[in-house]
């Protein structure tokens, strides 16, 4: 089949596609030589580098940051200057309305005359605080040298204080008394002192009676009661045998009183008045004025020994009607003639014979005081009764009780330096005190021994022992040998009181921990 023919008019570009095709291919092969020789040339810049080290690399990293930033942009800079220009302007043009005419009116009157004369007060001024200066700065040598030889303050040691903190003292408290003085401190316990020697004395008790009471004693106290040495010794062979049962002044009153009243005194009269005496609490003399007073037509004095603590609820009752009296003791009522006779009959027979009241003072014992202070002698000698103590016992007129004078043993006791030791006798007795639910320490304390007082303290806080303190006058003690009344051998005032004249008593403070 013929060819057909092609338009002469149409372009032919197959030789134009084959000189592309040659241009791309040569320029292929052009790219792919520069990129190898491009490769072998960057092998031999990195071959050619010097090795660099990780801390190298961070350094070129940081001197690179702190290059200086590129130059600002010429137009900003252009725009900047334009806007300062404007604002530079705008500030002279403020400038010019500023008022200074004030100013330049001080400017006309202030000229170089003037400044001359505040130029020399100025140096004038400056010249004599110069002097002043000066002055306080040579006191201030003087005293720099006067601080340098003055000695460094050496403070005292500190000193133990304490917070008051009150708490109740303990109702049955055992009390363990510390008598402070400046050397130290001696301890002690006073029922643990006394105890050996009470019961010494209760096992000898026997021997503590009377046996053959003598008037010298008495001679004294009985001549101002009888009015005479001659009627004191009178008197004695019938008022004698009560010495080992009341105390001597009662009786010698109650014997005087019923003689001055004409009524017998005899032994069984004054037992008779002795038993109502303790019924009614009250002395011997006190119910034989009563029952002398009824004699004569007086019951008061009777009646106000009643013993009822309620006013209501009388023990004691006594009515007079005509030529007759009825005395009232409890529910026995007694009616009898308003004489001598029968109101003494009815005091000592019927009164003290009842079952409440007669025999009462059976009982009631008073000891001999010179055979219990003898029998104390004989105790101070053994170290085991007076333990750091010199005893003395002693008879006080006018006391009921046997004393005894404590005094410490030169060396008795423990100084500071002893007491801090652990196994001191005054940490051991704090110890035991602390072990006691009632054991309380006393301190007593001397005024010249604060210091030693407060160290003493620190220990028996430090302990936990209940402790209190008071002001001690002496270390010397006195101590009552209870459980023992012995005759008074001296007129007491106001020992003869009854029950309708009780006097005024005013109780001691409370102690109380602190």
């Amino acid at each position: 089949m013929a060819k057909k023919k092609q338009d002469s008019s149409e372009l032919n570009l197959d030789s134009l596609m084959d000189a592309v095709t040659n241009v791309v291919g040569v320029l292929m092969i052009v790219f792919v030589m520069m990129a190898i020789n491009t490769a072998k040339m960057v092998q031999k810049i990195l071959t050619d580098l010097p090795p660099v080290t990780e801390e190298q690399h961070q350094q070129m990293v940081q001197q690179i940051k702190e290059l200086p930033p590129p130059p600002a942009d010429p137009e900003k800079i252009e725009e900047q200057k334009k806007k300062a220009q404007q604002d530079l302007k705008k500030v002279v043009e403020e400038l010019k309305t500023i008022d200074t005419s004030e100013m330049a009116a001080q400017m006309k009157f202030m000229d170089l005359d003037t400044f001359r004369k505040q130029l020399e007060e100025a140096k004038k001024t400056r010249e004599k605080e110069k002097g002043e200066v000066d002055k306080l700065i040579t006191e201030i040598e003087r005293l720099k040298a006067l601080l340098d030889e003055t000695p460094v303050y050496q403070p005292p040691p500190p000193t133990y204080v304490r917070l008051p903190n009150p708490r109740p003292y303990p109702e049955k408290p055992n009390e363990t008394r510390i008598l402070v003085a400046r050397q130290g401190v001696v301890h002690f316990n006073q029922d643990a002192f006394l105890k050996p020697i009470l019961d010494g004395l209760d096992k000898a008790r026997n021997q503590l009676f009377y046996r053959d009471a003598k008037i010298e004693p008495f001679a004294d106290m009985l001549g101002k009661i009888y009015g005479t040495p001659a009627a004191a010794q009178q008197a004695w062979a019938e008022i004698a045998p009560f010495v080992g049962t009341f105390q001597m002044e009662n009786v010698a009153k109650a014997h005087k009183a019923l003689a001055a009243a004409d009524m017998p005194a005899t032994r069984q009269v004054l037992t008779a008045l002795g038993d109502i005496s303790i019924v009614v609490r009250s002395n011997m003399d006190a119910v034989a004025e009563a029952m002398v007073a009824a004699a004569t037509g007086d019951l008061t004095k009777w009646t106000a020994l009643d013993p009822s603590r309620d006013p209501t609820k009388p023990t004691i009752q006594a009515v007079a009607g005509e030529g007759r009296i009825t005395f009232t003791w409890g529910s026995q009522a007694v009616d009898v003639k308003n004489n001598t006779r029968d109101i003494q009959s009815y005091f000592i027979k019927d009164l003290a014979g009842l079952d409440s009241i007669k025999g009462k003072s059976k009982d009631k014992v008073i000891y001999d005081a010179f055979a219990i202070r003898s029998m104390l002698e004989r105790a101070a000698t053994n170290p085991t009764f007076s333990g750091p103590f010199t005893l003395v016992p002693a008879i006080r007129p006018g006391a009921t009780l046997v004393q005894m004078q404590l005094t410490p043993k030169a060396g008795a006791g423990e100084t500071l330096d002893q007491m801090r030791n652990e196994g001191s006798s005054y940490q051991r007795m704090l110890r035991a005190l602390k072990a006691d639910p009632n054991g309380v320490a006393l301190f007593q304390v001397m005024n010249n021994a604060f210091d030693t007082y407060l160290e003493a303290r620190k220990i028996a806080d430090e302990t936990g022992v209940p402790a209190s303190w008071e002001f001690l006058a002496g270390l010397d003690l006195t101590l009552n040998v209870t459980g023992y009344e012995v005759q008074r051998f001296a007129l007491v005032p106001g020992a003869a009181r009854g029950k309708g004249d009780p006097g005024i008593r005013i109780g001691a403070p409370k102690r109380t921990l602190d």
